[in-house]
Formats: C-alpha cells, sequence, structure tokens
C-alpha cells in the first residue's frame, strides 16, 4: 500500500491509471497540471510520482525538476508517462515508459520502484490491536455458525431500501481488515475478496473511537477523498455505526 501523485491532463488516462493504482492497493491523487501535482507532493507526500510531460502550464520535465532540486523530495521514486520523452527525462526519472502502454505494466514498474524504498504507514484507519478484543472476535469466528448471514444480508437490503442508499454492509473490522459479514450494492471487487485492507475505509476510525460517523461528501473530505472505497465505488456519502456482540461487550469486537 503507497500513496501515489499522478498528473495527467487527459480525463480519460487519468481515470484508467488511477482505477489501476487503485485496484493494486494505492491511494491515488489524481493531478490534471504539474503546478497542481507539486501542491499535492507538498500536502500528501507520496511514496511515488507519476508524471506526464506534455501538460498545459508546466511540463511534467519540469515539475520533476523542481522535486529533485528540494532536499525534501530530491530522493522520491519519479516515473514519467508519455507519448514523447523530452532530453534528459531519464537523467531526472527513475523510470520513463512510453505511452500507448498496458496499464497492468504500469502498475508492475510502480510496485518495483516502491519496492526501493520503505513506504510511509497510513493513518487513515486505525489498525486495532487490542489483544482481547482480537480474542472475543476469535472465540466468535470459531463458532460453527456466529451469523445467520442470509436474515442479515436481508435486514441490510431492507435498510439500505428505506434509507434510500446504493450500498449497505456489516464488516467485522480485524486488526487491519475489514471483513465484510453481509451487504447489497458492494463492487465485485470487494465481494469477491471478502472485505477490503482498513486503509481503504474509514471503518478503522469508526470503531477506535466507538462512536456513529457521518459524511456527506467524503470527495470534499481531505483525508478520506482518496481512498479506494471513494475511487473504486464511486462512494460520496457514508454513515457507520459501531455494533458490539452482546456476548462479548467487555472485548468490545467491532461490526
Amino acid at each position: 500500500m503507497a500513496v501515489i501523485v499522478a498528473a495527467e491532463d487527459d480525463a480519460d488516462v487519468a481515470d484508467l491509471l488511477a482505477t489501476t493504482l487503485s485496484r493494486a492497493g494505492h491511494v491515488v491523487h489524481m493531478a490534471g497540471t504539474g503546478p497542481r501535482a507539486l501542491q499535492m507532493v507538498a500536502e500528501t507526500h507520496p511514496d511515488l510520482v507519476i508524471l506526464d510531460h506534455g501538460m498545459p502550464g508546466m511540463s511534467g520535465l519540469d515539475v520533476a525538476r523542481r522535486l529533485r532540486a528540494d532536499d525534501t523530495t530530491a530522493g522520491m521514486p519519479m516515473m514519467m508517462l508519455t507519448a514523447f520523452a523530452p532530453d534528459g527525462a531519464r537523467d531526472v526519472f527513475d523510470q520513463v515508459l512510453h505511452k500507448p502502454i498496458p496499464f497492468r505494466q504500469i502498475a508492475d514498474v510502480a510496485r518495483n520502484l516502491l519496492a526501493t524504498t520503505g513506504l510511509r504507514k497510513l493513518t487513515t484507519g486505525r489498525p486495532l490491536n487490542d489483544p482481547e478484543r482480537l480474542a472475543a472476535v476469535a472465540r466468535l469466528l470459531d463458532e460453527p455458525d456466529p451469523v445467520d448471514e442470509l436474515a442479515l444480508a436481508m435486514e441490510i437490503a431492507n435498510l439500505a431500501e428505506a434509507t434510500g442508499a446504493q450500498s449497505a454492509a456489516v464488516g467485522l473490522v480485524l486488526d487491519s481488515t475489514l471483513q465484510v459479514v453481509a451487504s447489497v450494492g458492494l463492487p465485485d471487487l470487494i465481494i469477491e475478496a471478502g472485505g477490503v485492507p482498513i486503509e481503504w475505509t474509514p471503518c478503522g476510525v469508526l470503531a477506535g473511537n466507538d462512536r456513529p460517523v457521518l459524511f456527506d461528501d467524503l470527495t470534499r473530505d481531505p483525508i478520506f477523498r482518496d481512498l479506494p472505497l471513494v475511487s473504486l465505488s464511486d462512494v460520496r456519502s457514508y454513515a457507520g455505526v459501531p455494533m458490539h456482540s452482546p456476548r462479548a461487550w467487555s472485548s468490545r469486537p467491532w461490526w
């Protein structure tokens, strides 16, 4: 899991790039211009920067040279993704890729670049490591039928219909993962995986604070707007309520 700032002025290419990198498990901040990319780098301190060259106002090479000249960003991994690589690009960028190129290959190259550097730990979610809580979750999961999943799925469907929500779910927050127990309207990617990393959702904050949370528009929130949950699912409004198992109240397992 890495934080990536990518600059691309072609909207279609930008969407494909963001989707590919998000599906690879990264948090992606997209910029349409060079100055905006510089601003995002200053705000998010990314693990990797990907730049197109031919952008209005400031080229990708100009952005990269400015980042290399700053002591705080001089060692940051950078990749150029462009139809035409200018002279000097290979002296500044760690990797230069030429369009058109399979987006899966871009994700592979990004992974290789990130493997050469230490990734900072994301803090948008909150891994929960309380031993008593995790022991209670383990005991619950050891039971043969801890949850009537069919009844719970019907309840979730009724709730979504009553509130007009496009999707709803009950999840079990483990130490670093949100396991989906029952849901309606979630993307196939999440359903097939059975859950998502805790950094993908606001659920870590929800569980860690033991209080309901409500976001009218996640895309306007400076912390959560670039989460894969938002970019993959086009989620805007989000509401969550922590629930306790009455049989293990003191241990407080989360649902």
